[in-house]
């Protein structure tokens, strides 16, 4: 299977981490997202460490910071649902302060704290990976890791997919531009609700279409990719081996 087709996300800078074989990124940047996720926030060098350590992955991936902030914008439900745990999270009902007489408690701030870190680094990640790695090479990265063949098959398809269905909404909006449509309060929701349902529709017909083509010219469920050639790093790695640590040494010496 061989594509010219990039999803989205892709930014095809000149970085290093380009050149890195695509299962050694998806493995460390896997690890990395983890010991993030199993951080305590007690430590405060800890979180420094963790947050250096996202920072000069994402300053070597050479990504444009307007770039970066405009999908670092993902986490925004994550941020409005934080912003409540202050004031409903009550734990042992220690205050720290009020706000418009609501008091905010610490176990609730602390909560909001871990969580707007956590979300925000990983996301992080999550964006510097994309933006360093075309879907084709992350699927070549799973079957170099063993993954299942349905579930990259599954993964493949997704990805494909996505960016199909984002050109699609992007035609609609146009085509409903260019008869008039305007977003003008609750009232022009319903010709966008029976757009979106079209999409629906003819998303799955197309997935169908695409299914029953595909078993007709033999498709067994498996995605054969042509070998590819990537460079090494242990530097990665070792970056990824110093976040595990770091994670490590937090919950079980300090």
């Amino acid at each position: 299977m061989e594509t010219s087709h990039s999803h989205h996300l892709e930014t095809h800078s000149d970085s290093y981490l380009v050149k890195i074989k695509p299962e050694i990124k998806i493995l460390s940047f896997f690890g990395i997202i983890l010991s993030i996720a199993f951080l305590s926030l007690e430590n405060k060098s800890t979180i420094y460490l963790q947050a250096l350590i996202v920072l000069g992955l994402l300053i070597i991936s050479k990504l444009q910071f307007k770039t970066y902030l405009k999908r670092l914008s993902i986490d925004i439900p994550f941020i409005l649902f934080a912003l409540f745990l202050p004031f409903v999270s009550k734990g042992d009902g220690e205050v720290l302060s009020s706000f418009f007489n609501l008091n905010i408690y610490k176990t609730g701030f602390n909560e909001m704290t871990s969580i707007l870190v956590k979300i925000t680094l990983c996301v992080t990640l999550a964006i510097i990976l994309t933006a360093t790695t075309s879907n084709v090479e992350i699927i070549y990265g799973l079957q170099k890791l063993k993954i299942s063949p349905l579930i990259i098959s599954i993964f493949s398809f997704a990805i494909r997919y996505i960016d199909v269905f984002i050109d699609e909404v992007k035609r609609v909006k146009v085509s409903m531009r260019s008869r008039g449509y305007a977003e003008k309060g609750i009232r022009t929701l319903k010709p966008l609700a029976f757009a979106s349902g079209a999409l629906l529709i003819r998303g799955y017909e197309r997935g169908e279409r695409v299914y029953n083509s595909m078993i007709s010219r033999g498709f067994k469920g498996t995605l054969e990719l042509k070998s590819r050639q990537f460079n090494s790093s242990n530097a990665i790695i070792l970056i990824a081996l110093v976040s595990v640590s770091i994670c490590i040494i937090d919950r079980f010496a300090l």
